[in-house]
């Protein structure tokens, strides 16, 4: 401990390169984590290098803090590790998010949260670290570095500091383009080709899955800007989704003839057997897929690939509330592992275009990392959410929106074994 608390032989020099060590392990630690849970290697971290600061700040604060509280006992002490090291997570994230207006992290779904900022769990885990750290880490790195010779010394800590000053001015510089991007892409949404969003969406991966929340912040802005296209498709859905008796025959057909191959599949009617939200997945993906056919048909979008992918996002045969093997372990998360279920049943009994494929694997987005690539894969995801959302809240009533019932004699007409295959339809 005494390695802690005298700092004979200590210059400027040293204390830089001690920052950069701890930002470099603080990255090293982020990384690990954030790749093994989102499974995929990931650059932590808010720099384009391998440092993450707040961890070097997180560092210094804790050394300075024990030179003041070293007489104290232990049990005490520790509080302060933790005390201390919650309250830089909590002004770094609240500067953050004033001055670019963004929440790199999230904790709002962890409990005892705090503005989503902070939370008792990862307080925990950083009060832990801080322990570590002052018996065992910073001893060992500190007479390490005293070891070194002095003018390389200096030479590395004028290094790292010209470093990261770039670093760090270009990772803002990211940041704002990252928040024009993100303006220009929901204002102009409607109008971009699905290759251009798609451009847009790539320019900017490495932040988004270094920062995951910000997926949300993506996904709330696109549906912010659907919401506000359809908002008068939504608020006239009884004239629009029940149509007079003439349209209602010819737009019932049309639907029907889309997903014609579908529907009376003998292993997609199987859904019939497993309660959703508040009815069978059946009857959940068919009103999914009917919003979607009259919302794409309604923005001159793909309707025909909309109404097919809608359909299939929920194709999983298995209580989702209760699952284990073979269909789900019961470990597994649902809500992530579902659409890659869905999808491996839709492509094992029906062909399927990239767009339909998207709308499928990405619907969940974004609880799933990736974003979607087209239009109408957003305006599924947001069918699913606004129609699941109006199942649960009206879980015993009768005003759910439903797809026109097709007439008592073609609903049950004879299951056709040997289908003709539907052709997957061409992006517009």
């Amino acid at each position: 401990m005494n390695n802690l608390t005298i700092l004979n032989d200590i210059t400027l020099s040293h204390i830089i390169i001690l920052f950069a060590v701890y930002s470099c392990l603080g990255w090293i630690i982020e990384t690990i984590y954030r790749s093994v849970s989102q499974r995929q290697i990931i650059n932590a971290g808010f720099l384009y290098g391998p440092f993450v600061p707040i961890y070097g700040f997180g560092a210094a604060f804790i050394v300075f803090l024990e030179l003041l509280i070293h007489p104290w006992p232990l049990p005490i002490k520790i509080v302060a590790y933790g005390l201390i090291l919650t309250i830089i997570e909590y002004f770094t994230g609240f500067l953050l998010e004033r001055i670019f207006k963004l929440k790199l992290w999230d904790y709002s779904t962890n409990k005892f949260n705090l503005n989503g900022r902070i939370c008792l769990s990862f307080s925990l885990a950083w009060t832990a670290m801080a322990v570590l750290f002052v018996i065992f880490i910073h001893p060992a790195v500190l007479n390490y570095v005293k070891t070194l010779e002095g003018p390389f010394v200096h030479m590395a800590a004028v290094v790292f500091l010209f470093y990261s000053i770039a670093d760090f001015v270009f990772s803002i510089i990211s940041i704002r383009s990252f928040r024009e991007k993100i303006a220009y892409l929901y204002s102009e949404y409607f109008n971009l080709s699905n290759a251009e969003i798609e451009k847009i969406l790539n320019s900017f991966k490495r932040l988004r899955t270094a920062f995951p929340n910000l997926s949300r912040y993506i996904d709330n802005n696109i549906n912010e800007e659907i919401k506000s296209k359809i908002g008068f498709f939504l608020k006239t859905i009884p004239e629009k989704i029940l149509p007079d008796m003439n349209g209602r025959r010819h737009l019932e057909k049309e639907f029907y003839e889309i997903i014609d191959d579908i529907y009376e599949h003998e292993e997609f009617l199987k859904l019939k057997e497993h309660y959703h939200h508040n009815s069978s997945i059946y009857e959940h993906v068919m009103d999914v897929s009917y919003f979607s056919y009259r919302a794409c048909k309604f923005l001159k979008l793909d309707y025909h690939s909309a109404t097919r992918g809608a359909l299939l996002h929920d194709f999983f045969l298995y209580d989702w509330r209760n699952h284990d093997v073979p269909d789900l372990p019961e470990d597994k998360y649902h809500g992530i592992e579902h659409p890659k279920i869905a999808l491996a049943n839709a492509e094992k009994h029906f062909t399927l275009n990239e767009i339909e494929k998207d709308i499928v694997i990405k619907h969940m987005w974004p609880l799933t990392l990736v974003p979607p690539k087209y239009k109408e894969s957003f305006v599924v995801s947001f069918a699913d959410k606004y129609l699941a959302s109006k199942e649960f809240v009206n879980k015993f009533k009768e005003s759910k929106i439903k797809i026109p019932k097709r007439k008592k004699s073609e609903a049950h007409r004879p299951h056709k074994k040997h289908k003709k295959k539907h052709k997957s339809s061409q992006v517009k």
